[in-house]
């Protein structure tokens, strides 16, 4: 039986092991690094987590549920804020993107990761059925559902992966610009 104690330190290997996730990547993850980073014994991390793809699990799972309850905020606070198309775009945006820079990464490393390791895969599903969920309410919301929530996803992550690999400042601002256009049929009036 865990107790508080014990929960209160398997939470924190766990939040350890995300941070290491959202910072270096999955390899980086190891029993060491996660116990030191979480101010805990080295035997800690496999008192609680049989094996390091245990631990890894664990991370990764974590990390997919903030990303849902970050999603669940969003769309909470920002899908009665959709007007113009421009407004509608940035929401989109805002909902299938994390805002920190190591999140963002971390976000697009996990999904091509999923396509490999099944660490992943699982979490990938996971948050895609809730950012299609997401995305058709806020398209509904704003009289745009004639376009396809898969098609909203592909757009938003192939400009943000584009933005990412070009070193541009701002990717979420560049996949928002590029779902405007989209939305608009191409003439850009809603930039």
């Amino acid at each position: 039986m865990v107790t508080t104690k014990g929960e209160r330190r398997k939470a924190a290997i766990v939040a350890a092991a995300q941070r290491i996730l959202v910072v270096d990547g999955l390899d980086a993850i190891s029993h060491r690094r996660v116990a030191g980073q979480a101010g805990v014994p080295l035997g800690a991390t496999t008192y609680y987590f049989t094996d390091l793809h245990d631990l890894r699990r664990a991370a990764v799972d974590a990390l997919a549920a903030a990303d849902l309850t970050r999603m669940e905020r969003v769309a909470a606070e920002l899908s009665a804020q959709t007007g113009s198309v421009a407004d509608t775009a940035r929401v989109i945006t805002e909902l299938l993107t994390p805002e920190h820079d190591d999140e963002l990464v971390a976000w697009y490393e996990r999904y091509a990761r999923a396509a490999r390791e099944p660490l992943f895969a699982t979490a990938a599903r996971r948050i895609n059925e809730a950012a299609r969920s997401h995305v058709a309410t806020v398209l509904r919301a704003a009289g745009l559902d004639e376009l396809p929530p898969d098609v909203v996803l592909a757009i938003v992550d192939g400009a943000v992966l584009g933005a990412l690999a070009a070193g541009d400042d701002d990717p979420r601002s560049v996949a928002a610009g590029a779902l405007a256009c989209v939305l608009t049929g191409g003439d850009g009036s809603a930039a």
